[in-house]
């Protein structure tokens, strides 16, 4: 089953009711069950990176590949100054890369932290208190002032209902709802006024809703996932810089190469040389 609709903030309330199989009197236990096989409505959790293997994700960067082999040419024609200060470069690198890692893992777990403990839903025509963890598409929510909202709704019902979406929108004021607007296709996040967001607060007034969306199928949870997935966003300016990268880096091999060859023909010869007289020429 689809455990998510497409664009709700579109459709009028009824139609909600309709493409998520409910009623404003709830699901039965057993469509709960059936629908709890999607999984649980929680933020996802990776196993966070060890120290380690950040350290090997910014070792074999091909610019850093590329300063590495400068620094062991350097190191090996006895130019140690270049090679300690190429050395330092990729050690202070590899540092803010890990940091900003580190940032962004802290980031997802706060996020996680977010998400609300309870809700009030309707199943069988009886409100319940249970886990929002264990909400499904198709609950009926209700939303009181003070309330986290648990995951993504269609609004049925709002009574001067207002909610701060600061974390998702940037807006500094709580918005205010109207559950009876329908909303164009391409109606952007701040403005979808019939819909409400996991991890907002209701700051006022009250509401009815039914889930849309759940754990990593929010809002919420896209933001999660981009911080997860980071390593993976390929911006334009990033593939760019790869594909830079792995030129210079067979320029920079080529290069390396060649000097090695040029500097190993005009060494002086470490051992020393022998006439036919087997007298020994001091030629070093």
């Amino acid at each position: 089953m689809d455990n998510h609709i497409q664009k709700p903030w579109a459709v009028t309330q009824s139609e909600v009711l309709t493409e998520t199989n409910t009623s404003e009197s709830g699901l039965s236990e057993d469509a709960v069950r059936i629908r709890q096989k999607d999984g649980l409505n929680e933020l996802a959790a990776k196993p966070p990176k060890t120290t380690l293997q950040m350290i090997k994700e910014q070792i074999i960067d091909p610019m850093i590949m590329i300063l590495l082999g400068a620094a062991f040419f350097s190191a090996l024609f006895h130019e140690y100054t270049e090679a300690i200060i190429i050395a330092m470069i990729v050690v202070i690198n590899t540092i803010i890369g890990i940091v900003q890692k580190k940032k962004a893992q802290s980031s997802l777990a706060a996020l996680r932290d977010m998400s609300a403990p309870m809700a009030h839903v309707i199943r069988a025509g009886k409100e319940q208190l249970i886990p929002a963890k264990e909400l499904v598409v198709g609950d009926i929510v209700n939303l009181h002032d003070g309330d986290m909202v648990p995951a993504d709704m269609r609004l049925l019902e709002s009574a001067n209902l207002k909610i701060q979406e600061a974390s998702l929108t940037g807006e500094s004021v709580p918005v205010e709802k109207d559950a009876d607007a329908v909303l164009a296709k391409d109606c952007s996040l701040g403005d979808r006024i019939n819909m409400a967001f996991s991890s907002s607060i209701v700051t006022y007034g009250r509401g009815l809703g039914v889930i849309t969306a759940t754990g990593m199928n929010t809002e919420m949870g896209a933001i999660a996932g981009m911080l997860d997935d980071q390593t993976k966003i390929e911006t334009p300016l990033k593939r760019k810089l790869t594909s830079v990268g792995k030129v210079l880096t067979i320029i920079g091999i080529f290069v390396c190469i060649l000097v090695f060859i040029i500097g190993a023909m005009y060494q002086k010869p470490l051992l020393p040389q022998y006439s036919k007289g087997n007298s020994i020429l001091v030629s070093w």
